[in-house]
Order: structure tokens, then sequence, then C-alpha cells
């Protein structure tokens, strides 16, 4: 990646307020973002752990409980996953741009619901101006000025997200509600909602300390802790399925919630999880060194078979529900579960050809609709590709 492009994704990424002293919540939240899209300039990325033991408990609501042991992982981690080049079942693809209801010449789409229908992004400058826009059947609308940072949206349209000030919110049928930061925390993170309503994000306290919870669409005023401090949650799947971590171990939560690391493939130290669909999770491992910073690499897992895989691709910024993988590569490319790709087109009228022309950032369960922008003349264009 050049210096071209990290200038285009520090650009990207200026749109949040100062934080508050001892808590970099515009930190945390601009980390979030970047391991969504996996974006290292020349592929290395700073390796980041969340502090704390690692030890899950039940479900509680408002409170702390005594909690078990963690339960170890059951599946022994598999290899790196092969590649086929052979092409994906046949689809033909075609990329739109989304209308911008507001001036902004950092426009990109973050997220897309699992059916497709609805895409959640940000438009703005680049200035600590942008505002966040929900295009629903290529419709758009602009959330209210107090709603920052979309992260996600769900099938009915539900929108949630978390301010510079580390403030939690839920955009619903027109009308926005901040979620409870529980007592003894300083702010939280929101990264995901499902079709039921639930909310997954983490709590921090003054010294980046986090801790899982989950809040709900209905309820946001309500909150429910999931492991003890030190865990934390980063996805969430339509059945209620939790991912996250707990220490610098990758994990997950039953709807039940009982906890369970996950495998750590083999001959690496640690993984963390970031989005998981359907019966499929994606996250990092550390690799090699690189001038005191650590090479990421890309890693999914089977939900149902517990297997890791580091995949040999440089990113990975998100997995559909039907397992399919979307890799950021500088031009965007669909893996499916058995390894055939497509390769998505770009748009006619746009010249560039340099790698990071296009960005894409979600997909949903089908596979069929990915989301993402286009940078051409110094500015970002929010884009849909559409598969049939």
């Amino acid at each position: 990646m050049t210096m071209v492009d990290d200038q285009r994704i520090a650009a990207l990424l200026r749109s949040a307020p100062v934080p508050e002293p001892r808590v970099d919540l515009d930190r945390a939240i601009r980390d979030g973002r970047r391991r969504r899209r996996r974006r290292r300039v020349g592929g290395v990325a700073t390796a980041t752990v969340l502090a704390g033991l690692a030890a899950v408990g039940a479900v509680q609501v408002g409170g702390v409980a005594d909690e078990p042991a963690p339960v170890p992982p059951a599946v022994a981690a598999s290899p790196a996953a092969s590649v086929s080049t052979a092409p994906a079942r046949s689809l033909t693809c075609a990329a739109v741009l989304l209308a911008q209801p507001v001036r902004g010449s950092v426009a990109v789409a973050t997220g897309v619901d699992p059916t497709g229908r609805h895409i959640v992004g940000d438009i703005g400058t680049g200035n600590e101006d942008g505002k966040v826009v929900l295009w629903t059947d290529g419709r758009a609308t602009v959330l209210p000025a107090a709603a920052r940072h979309g992260a996600a949206v769900n099938a009915g349209g539900y929108v949630v997200g978390t301010n510079g000030d580390g403030t939690g919110w839920v955009y619903r049928g027109g009308t926005l509600r901040f979620l409870t930061t529980p007592p003894g925390y300083d702010a939280v993170l929101v990264y995901a909602v499902n079709g039921r309503g639930d909310i997954a994000g983490t709590a921090r306290k003054a010294d980046d300390t986090p801790r899982a919870v989950l809040w709900s669409v209905d309820r946001p005023q309500q909150y429910r802790f999931l492991g003890r401090v030190g865990s934390a949650a980063t996805g969430i799947t339509e059945d209620g399925t939790v991912v996250g971590t707990m220490g610098d171990r990758p994990y997950r939560w039953t709807p039940q919630g009982t906890g369970a690391e996950l495998a750590v493939p083999d001959g690496y130290p640690h993984a963390s999880v970031d989005s998981a669909h359907g019966n499929w999770a994606i996250g990092m491992v550390p690799g090699a060194a690189r001038g005191g910073s650590v090479q990421m690499l890309p890693v999914r897992w089977n939900l149902t078979t517990g297997a890791a895989s580091v995949l040999p691709y440089p990113s990975a910024s998100g997995i559909a529900g039907n397992g399919d993988l979307l890799v950021d590569d500088g031009a965007p490319l669909i893996v499916a579960a058995d390894g055939t790709s497509r390769r998505l087109p770009g748009r006619p009228e746009v010249r560039s050809t340099e790698a990071g022309t296009y960005s894409a950032d979600g997909i949903s369960d089908d596979g069929r609709t990915v989301v993402g922008a286009v940078y051409e003349n110094e500015a970002h264009r929010p884009l849909v590709w559409r598969c049939t």
C-alpha cells in the first residue's frame, strides 16, 4: 500500500471528535473500523491485545457473578486454507453508486444487513462532520446529528453505532436512543446487531480494560454482561451466538450465555475474532514482526466444527452467512467456502486501475450484495455491488 493509500485511509477515519483524557475512544473506534476493513500500511498492522483474565461466566443483568472456568476448544485447529483458482458459481455482478443525500468527499458504505436490503455508511469531509446514512432499497435517510460512526444494520433497518465520546446508540424507525454504559465503565464500543434486536459490544474502563456486553433494541437502557473483566464482544449471529475474545483467546458464547474458547490456529500464540455470520467467523492472528510492527493474518472459523484456518489472503473484510469470504485486497474478491472465487467489477466511467481504487466492507448472507466505496478524483463515493 502506498503513502497515498495511507492518506486516503486517514481521511476516512478522521471524522470522530477528540476524546476525553485517559480513554482514547477515537482510537478505539478507528481500531474497530480498521479491524473490519483489515487495511494495513504495507500489509502490516500493530498487534493489539485486549487486557484481562481469560474466564467466562453466565449471563447476568446489570451485575457481576461468580463464573465457571472457561471450556477449552473441542476441535483442533486446521492448517492454512487452500485456494482454488476455479471460478465461483455463475453470477453476474454490477457496481452501482449509492445516492448521496448530503455533501461530502468522504462517502463510504460500511455495512449491509443479511438480506442485502439495508445499507449503512458515513458521508462527510473528513473534518469531524460525518453523517450516518441508511439506504433502504436505494432510498437514503440521514440519521440525526447526534448519531456518529454507524457500525451495523439489521434486517429490520435498525442501525447501531458509537459516538466519539464512547456513547452507544440505536436508531429504529426514525427514533434515536442511547445505550446505557454499565456503572464503573467510562465508554462502550458497539459492533453488531442481529435480527432479534440483540446488540453486541464492549464496555471499557478508563484504563482501557474491556468487558463483553449485550443490549436490546427494545430495551437499550438494560444490559447484560457476558464474561468477566477482560472479555470483549465483537459480533453476533442471527441465533444470538456472540463472538469475541477472553483475554487474548478467541471466544464464543451460546445464546444461553455459555462460553467456550475457539481454536487458535497451530503455530500461533493467540487470535482475535472480529465478526460472525451464520456458522462462520473471521478474525486475525499475529504473523511475522516487521520493524516493530506485527503482520496480522486473517483467520476463518467454522463455528459448527470449531476448525480454524489461516487464510492465504492479505486481508478479509467480511464473512457471509453462507461462508462466502469478502477479501479487500485493493480489488474486492469473493471467495466461496469451497475455495472458488469471483472478482467484483468496477464502474465503467472510473478510469483509475490502481490497487485501492475500490474498497469493500460488508457482504449479505447470500453473498450477492457487497458494499464499499470507489476512490477517484480525491473523493470517495458509496458503492453497492449486486450479483444475480
